[in-house]
């Protein structure tokens, strides 16, 4: 093997992309995100437990930035911390604050591996006269085969969906439900578990459309509005009972 050889092999070596590789948009994406939410959960907890005098607005804005930075479970979370928002001990305060931080890390990593898994994806059938044609196991013409990662996509979001599912079953009526009995029905937390309701919608129409696995794009997103929309009602349906 001649030193040419050598060198071409070297070459062609360093010009194989690196699929596990994360682009350096994403990489400053997630850390832009991790900084910018521990900013906001450290603004937040100095504003519950510091006693600075801040003003009232200014407190309930950073609170719903923490919430709507850790979505979509945060919104369980920060409902069930209301529950206890009576001034609980130091301690207690500072481990529900970190759970927003944890909840950030876990955005991160899913953000991450829906990233890796796009860069996988396989080629669009609009170049392909029939994509049927090259993938026997797919009948449907526009399909392609990341259909397969719906297998997971979409128990992830239901996975996700649990937590607010919990929290939407005690707001809509109460702890003893809609039906009058134990406690009786209590009123005025339904607004809690529609924004849960939609919430989850959201977050279903977001994994039925992340995947590239049908083409054109226009259509893809109908049928994730579709299924996000009765997602979210059959939540509704579901938790009201």
């Amino acid at each position: 093997m001649g030193w040419n050889d050598v060198k071409g092999s070297i070459v062609r070596g360093r010009s194989q992309p690196n699929n596990s590789a994360q682009p350096r948009s994403a990489q400053i994406a997630v850390v832009a995100y991790l900084l910018v939410t521990f900013a906001v959960v450290v603004t937040s907890l100095l504003a519950e437990t510091a006693g600075m005098g801040w003003d009232a607005g200014f407190k309930e804005g950073v609170l719903l930035a923490m919430v709507v930075l850790t979505l979509p479970v945060s919104a369980a979370n920060f409902v069930i911390g209301t529950f206890g928002s009576g001034g609980g001990p130091m301690p207690t305060t500072v481990l529900y604050y970190s759970g927003y931080l944890l909840l950030a890390v876990v955005n991160a990593g899913v953000f991450r591996l829906i990233v890796g898994s796009v860069r996988k994806r396989a080629p669009a059938p609009a170049r392909l006269p029939d994509a049927s044609a090259r993938y026997p196991g797919l009948r449907l013409r526009g399909v392609t085969p990341d259909a397969r990662k719906l297998w997971w996509t979409v128990p992830l979001a239901v996975l996700l969906s649990l937590p607010q599912w919990m929290v939407a079953s005690f707001a809509w009526c109460g702890i003893s439900g809609c039906s009058g009995g134990g406690f009786g029905v209590a009123t005025g937390t339904e607004w809690i578990a529609v924004i849960l309701s939609i919430v989850n919608g959201v977050i279903m129409a977001v994994a039925v459309f992340a995947v590239r696995w049908l083409y054109p794009t226009r259509k893809r997103a109908l049928i994730a509005v579709a299924a996000g929309t009765v997602f979210g009602l059959v939540g509704a349906a579901v938790t009201h009972g």
